[in-house]
C-alpha cells in the first residue's frame, strides 16, 4: 500500500513539473503554419450563433494587414468554448476548475475571408476531479482549439506537446500572427 501511494506523490510531482514545463515552452513562440487539422465537431450551431448575434464581441483593429480581426470574447462565447471542451472530454462542469477557461488564457480572433472565427483556450481541472481527469489534463489535454465556420457548430482539438507544434497545424499563420503567438527559438516540430 506505501508503494501505491508514494507512487501516485511521485506522479503528481512529474504533473507539477510538466505543467511548468509546458508553461515555459509557451510562453515565446514565433508563427509559422499550414491550415486546419483533423477536429471534431461538438457543439450546437444554433446555439453559437444565437449567442453571437445576441452579443457581439468588440473587434480590435489588427496589426497585420491580412484583415484578421482579434476580438474580445464575450461571457457567452466562453461558455460555448467550455461546454465543447467538457462534450470532448467526456467530463462535468464540476471537473473544470473556475467552470470555464483559465483567466487569461483564452484567444479569440475572426477572418471574414473564410467567414471563421477561431478560439484556443487553457482549462484546468479542479482539485474535485478524479484522478484520471486530472492525468488527462496533461500534455496538451487541457487545451482546446476551435474553429467554427459561418453559424457551424464549434470544432475542437486537443493540444499537444510542445503546444507550439499542435497549434502552428491547426491554425492559419494569420491568426497566430495576430494574436502575436510565436515559436520557443530552436523549436523544430
Amino acid at each position: 500500500m506505501r508503494t501505491i501511494v508514494n507512487s501516485r506523490g511521485m506522479l503528481a510531482g512529474l504533473a507539477l513539473l510538466a505543467a511548468a514545463g509546458m508553461t515555459a515552452c509557451s510562453a515565446n513562440r514565433t508563427p509559422s503554419s499550414t491550415g486546419p487539422d483533423n477536429a471534431q465537431m461538438t457543439a450546437p450551431a444554433a446555439s453559437a450563433a444565437a449567442s453571437r448575434a445576441a452579443s457581439p464581441a468588440a473587434a480590435i483593429p489588427s496589426a497585420t494587414p491580412t484583415g484578421i480581426q482579434n476580438l474580445v470574447i464575450t461571457g457567452a462565447e466562453k461558455s460555448q468554448l467550455t461546454a465543447t471542451f467538457m462534450t470532448f472530454k467526456g467530463i462535468p462542469l464540476s471537473d473544470i476548475a473556475g467552470a470555464g477557461p483559465t483567466p487569461g488564457s483564452v484567444y479569440y480572433a475572426y477572418d471574414p475571408a473564410t467567414d471563421t472565427h477561431w478560439a484556443l483556450a487553457d482549462f484546468e481541472s479542479s482539485t474535485t476531479a478524479p484522478f484520471d481527469v486530472m492525468v488527462n489534463f496533461q500534455d496538451g489535454g487541457s487545451m482546446g482549439m476551435y474553429r467554427q465556420t459561418g453559424a457551424g457548430a464549434w470544432q475542437v482539438q486537443l493540444g499537444g506537446v510542445p503546444p507550439w507544434c499542435t497549434e502552428s497545424k491547426f491554425f492559419p499563420r494569420t491568426v497566430l500572427t495576430t494574436w502575436s503567438i510565436s515559436a520557443p527559438t530552436g523549436l523544430t516540430c
